[in-house]
């Protein structure tokens, strides 16, 4: 260990050790390297010590964001130029204070070089610095003033630091505004410049005494003061960065084109009072006129073998450039179609809507996606989906729209006749609803119909039923038996005619009338309805275990079984004889069944049976109305089941129906 470390170290165990910067002054090395945005990949671990830090603190921040520097707006703002002006192909030298540890400062010169790859491509920055004594103070004055501090208050003390430290910082950023290869202005809120540095000057051709203020716009071309203005109004109102390109009217016959970028100025406590900005000489050179034609070539032969049609317009919202495909679709050349030669080809029917849509997206520099008909060499026009998106240059000011298109007639064919089935389905739920509207009326009428039919038919059958009732009682003695046979068969037809009466109300009703759902035990309902019956006592009815409970329209199934249970017994040959009902789950569905040990049915009627007034014995033997079997069926069907009978001459007959669950 050498005489000077050790003095060090023994300072640094004394009452002394913080007058170690004033008498000590070290050199700090600092080395780094960055990515052309400005984040740093790699640092020297010298300014890393000063500033008791480590390397996770600052790898990948931003330059001006890292903590080591003096907190000043003007000192992030003077680094972030300096970035970008090393960005954009420029070696920076500048000053700068960075903090250390126990608030100590020392002032550092850097440089900041960029460095290309072999095609001129700017891959990453090199940050070089190294600590400068300050001229003005030596160690004697330092420690001198250190302990002159006490004689006044605290807060005077630290004001009369803080002051000085500001009119040093502000000393120094007017210096590197002055240096800088960038032009560099300050505004207020309002737009009046402040501050130019001696290369806004150069690059506008106009003093700093006559660019402040509102006379900065006369620096400007006109045709380009009110992208300008545009570009201002978007910015500030939210201050936002402010961006654009616009052309310096250097001299009568020189123009400049720049490229113009400012960020919000704070005060310490986040109130803004203007904007900072820097402008960059586009007429510089930037890449060679080889690596353009190349960039330019490669870009022709990837548009022109594209499988769209793709076009770019520029700055004056006129189209520049017509890929292969386009040209080709169109059967036109590039310099018909160039500027706006291409809406030469749109339907006129689109034509409108598309330069609205077209101007639009172009002045919020937005994307914009819209359908137009365009002709084809053949004179067809065809639908097409185009798709534009704004341009911005390397330095982010906008420069026009690109796009790209695709023939989608097809596609629209099919929309087209999706329009009109919807058409013609529309037309068709017209004429439905109009349907429903005549067929309610025509429910209200047969409702209507079902009432006069319930009583007014009625009553004239059970007015002769009683009269033939009453010629019996009053003729008893005097009638021969011939006679009272045909009373007997008068009041058989009268209640006949009633039952069909009541057969008919009730077919009519099925589908219209909708009784409430309920939860129905299918084993209580048959007890029900065979008690209702009353069978012979020598008849036999069996109910198998386990039947459904389920939840359904109680009426209509109670319907169906007291036809088909009444049939069995009813039109049975013997007194004794048996009735089985049965039940299977089938998924979705029960299936029933209502067998009978009866005579059976023919197989030549067993589809007639289910027929309105279909009988099989005649009706002078037996009295029946032939529209029973119809309403099970009718029943079963509007609730979405099947009915179905399987019989045999001599050994009975088996009704199967299903009802939904």
């Amino acid at each position: 260990m050498d005489k000077l470390e050790k003095l060090k170290i023994a300072l640094a165990n004394s009452q002394c050790s913080s007058l170690i910067k004033y008498i000590l002054p070290e050199t700090i090395k600092f080395i780094g390297l960055m990515q052309p945005e400005g984040n740093l990949l790699e640092i020297n671990q010298s300014p890393l010590h000063f500033s008791g830090l480590t390397s996770s603190e600052v790898i990948g921040c931003p330059l001006w964001e890292v903590p080591w520097w003096h907190k000043s707006k003007p000192t992030q703002a003077a680094i972030k130029t300096a970035v970008a002006c090393a960005a954009a192909g420029e070696s920076v030298d500048y000053e700068v204070e960075i903090l250390g540890v126990g608030d100590r400062l020392l002032t550092f010169h850097f440089s900041i070089k960029p460095i290309t790859n072999q095609q001129g491509k700017i891959i990453f920055l090199i940050l070089q610095g190294e600590n400068l004594p300050d001229p003005q103070t030596d160690g004697d004055e330092l420690i001198t003033s250190a302990f002159s501090l006490p004689h006044h208050s605290p807060e005077i003390a630290e004001r009369q630091l803080s002051e000085q430290k500001l009119r040093e910082n502000e000393h120094r950023y007017a210096s590197l505004a002055q240096m800088s290869p960038v032009a560099i202005f300050r505004t207020d809120l309002s737009g009046n410049y402040l501050y130019v540095n001696e290369r806004w000057c150069e690059l506008a051709g106009r003093s700093a005494e006559l660019s402040l203020g509102q006379e900065w716009r006369r620096a400007i071309h006109p045709d380009d003061l009110a992208l300008v203005d545009q570009a201002w109004r978007r910015s500030v109102p939210d201050l936002q960065p402010l961006r654009c390109e616009f052309r310096f009217r250097h001299s009568p016959d020189k123009v400049v084109w720049a490229f113009c970028q400012a960020v919000a100025e704070t005060q310490a406590n986040g109130a803004v009072i203007g904007y900072i900005g820097t402008v960059i000489d586009l007429t510089e050179p930037q890449p060679t006129q080889q690596a353009i034609e190349e960039s330019e070539a490669r870009f022709r032969i990837m548009a022109d073998t594209a499988p769209v049609m793709i076009w770019m317009s520029g700055m004056d919202k006129g189209c520049t450039f017509f890929n292969q495909g386009w040209l080709e679709f169109t059967g036109r050349t590039m310099i018909q179609e160039l500027g706006n030669g291409w809406a030469e080809g749109v339907h006129p029917e689109d034509l409108e809507r598309c330069i609205n849509i077209y101007t639009t997206a172009f002045d919020a520099r937005n994307s914009f996606v819209m359908e137009y008909r365009l002709r084809r060499f053949d004179g067809e026009y065809r639908w097409i989906l185009d798709t534009g998106t704004p341009r911005f240059s390397r330095y982010g000011a906008f420069v026009g729209l690109i796009g790209s298109c695709i023939d989608i007639s097809e596609r629209k064919q099919i929309e087209l006749s999706l329009q009109e089935r919807t058409a013609e389905l529309t037309y068709l739920n017209t004429i439905l609803t109009q349907t429903t509207a005549t067929l309610q009326k025509r429910n209200q009428e047969l409702d209507q119909f079902a009432y006069v039919a319930s009583h007014d038919l009625k009553a004239p059958l059970r007015a002769i039923a009683n009269l033939s009732q009453w010629l019996e009682e009053d003729l008893n003695d005097q009638l021969p038996p011939e006679n009272q046979q045909q009373l007997n068969l008068l009041r058989g037809r009268v209640r006949r005619m009633e039952g069909l009466i009541n057969g008919l109300l009730k077919y009519s009703q099925i589908g219209r009338i909708h009784p409430d759902l309920s939860l129905v035990n299918v084993n209580e309902l048959l007890q029900e309805v065979i008690d209702a019956l009353a069978a012979p006592a020598t008849f036999k009815i069996e109910v198998a275990s386990k039947m459904p409970t389920l939840m359904t329209k109680r009426m209509l199934l109670q319907q169906v079984f007291t036809n088909l249970i009444e049939n069995a017994i009813k039109y049975h040959s013997r007194l004794d004889g048996q009735v089985k009902i049965s039940v299977q789950d089938q998924g979705s569905h029960y299936k029933f069944t209502i067998a009978d040990d009866g005579p059976g049915i023919a197989p030549e009627y067993q589809q007639k049976v289910f027929t309105m007034f279909q009988t099989l014995t005649a009706r002078d033997l037996q009295e029946s109305t032939g529209i029973g079997l119809a309403i099970v069926k009718k029943i079963v069907e509007t609730e979405g089941g099947t009915i179905s009978l399987d019989s045999s001459l001599g050994i009975g007959s088996s009704f199967h129906f299903t009802w939904t669950k």
